[in-house]
């Protein structure tokens, strides 16, 4: 299938917001073995977003149009796709109804604004929306399927992959595997792979890198056999498939070991703990997190020695110990983990640069601390930081991992 992905908004265009909606699309689109083959970014202009629904239905079978829905001025898209494919309009008014239970439910009126929504190119399928207001529509523009989602990424992702993603999947040729990795540089995720698939395989590779793992996408097609062997090389490195995270996989860990966890943390202050209970069922596993950034919170609930804060710094392998030891006799958990650092901009001293972290963790009586240079900025150094914690962990779940006392 010949597809494409077209953003609207000229919040976009300016560098208002971050556009992530056609990267997570392309990626959806891509592990089911339908990946686009071009992305246009329009502003909210009535003529613009016609004609270039006009031109991507004459030479693509699936458009995915994100932007323009709601009921604001700058909201177009709707009517362009009315005049772009013949100009007539169904009026559905259970489209207003059920907005208007929504905003009943939050004890709030319903803006005059949401009541032309119900005005929807003819002949167009309603896709609902469980996350707002606004729905998506699917219609047919000659042998072209154009799909109209909402602009906010959490309300796109939802009808995307209840109501679009399965209707495009059964046409696809392929679905293409995706492998989660962490612990690896994309070089080295390369040469470990290369031994398992040749010259041809790798050509189809792609390794898409950020700092809370790497995304294999291989090659569509590719046999299980070949698939398995290429597994191997990548080792414990390989923590899961398609959009698994590694917090999904430790909690899911935990949980079936029967194994309880608390968290510490100076440096990534709360996000260790936050990307823990993301994951539905956490509550079955996570008891309690602290967030000690001072040295004598550090101190005060955790018990760590201020003698070692004065001989080691708050950040140190000994410090850091000792706060994940803390956590455990604190919370009463079977593990805990641990982090202390320098994020920056500021706090380098002499022998302890920006990007300087260590990670603990605390299980089965023996204590594990790591020292690793993160590279980034604030926000990518302490979510590196986070994510090599739970790596960590996993590892030592899995006995791969090695185990200090």
């Amino acid at each position: 299938m010949r597809t494409e992905i077209i953003t609207v908004g000229d919040e976009v265009l300016r560098g208002e917001t971050v556009e992530n909606n056609t990267v997570w699309l392309s990626r959806s689109m891509t592990s089911e073995g339908i990946p686009p083959s071009r992305q246009t970014a329009l502003p909210d202009d009535m003529g613009s977003i016609r004609d270039e629904l006009c031109a991507a239905a004459a030479r693509s079978d699936v458009v995915v149009v994100t932007g323009g829905l709601g009921p604001t001025v700058d909201d177009v898209t709707r009517q362009a796709a009315i005049d772009a494919f013949g100009g007539k309009v169904d009026v559905r008014e259970e489209i207003v109804a059920g907005i208007e239970r929504r905003f009943k439910e939050l004890d709030l009126p319903m803006p005059g604004g949401y009541r032309d929504l119900a005005r929807i190119p003819a002949g167009a399928d309603v896709l609902a929306n469980n996350v707002g207001a606004a729905p998506g529509l699917a219609l047919k523009a000659g042998g072209c399927a154009v799909f109209l989602l909402p602009g906010v990424p959490a309300e796109m992702k939802d009808i995307f992959e209840r109501l679009v993603l399965p209707r495009l999947a059964s046409g696809a040729r392929y679905r293409r595997k995706v492998w989660r990795v962490y612990g690896l540089m994309e070089t080295a995720v390369e040469e470990r792979l290369a031994p398992f698939l040749g010259n041809e395989l790798m050509g189809g590779l792609s390794i898409i890198s950020s700092p809370s793992g790497i995304s294999v996408y291989l090659p569509a097609g590719i046999d299980e056999g070949t698939a398995a062997r290429a597994a191997g090389g990548l080792g414990d490195h390989l923590f899961g498939e398609g959009r698994d995270r590694l917090e999904e996989v430790v909690v899911g860990m935990l949980r079936d070991r029967g194994l309880t966890l608390a968290t510490a943390e100076s440096l990534t202050g709360g996000m260790l703990a936050s990307m823990i209970v993301s994951v539905p069922g956490a509550s079955e596993t996570f008891l309690e997190g602290y967030v000690t950034y001072s040295d004598e919170s550090k101190i005060r609930v955790l018990g760590v020695d201020e003698g070692a804060i004065e001989a080691s710094g708050a950040v140190s392998g000994e410090v850091c110990g000792q706060m994940a030891e803390g956590a455990v006799r604190v919370s009463g958990a079977d593990v805990a983990l641990s982090t202390t650092g320098i994020a920056g901009p500021g706090g380098a001293v002499p022998g302890k640069p920006v990007g300087l972290c260590w990670m603990g963790l605390a299980y089965e009586g023996a204590t594990e601390c790591r020292e690793r240079k993160m590279a980034g900025d604030r926000g990518m150094i302490r979510l590196r930081t986070a994510s090599t914690c739970l790596d960590m962990l996993r590892r030592r779940m899995l006995g791969t991992g090695r185990r200090e006392s």
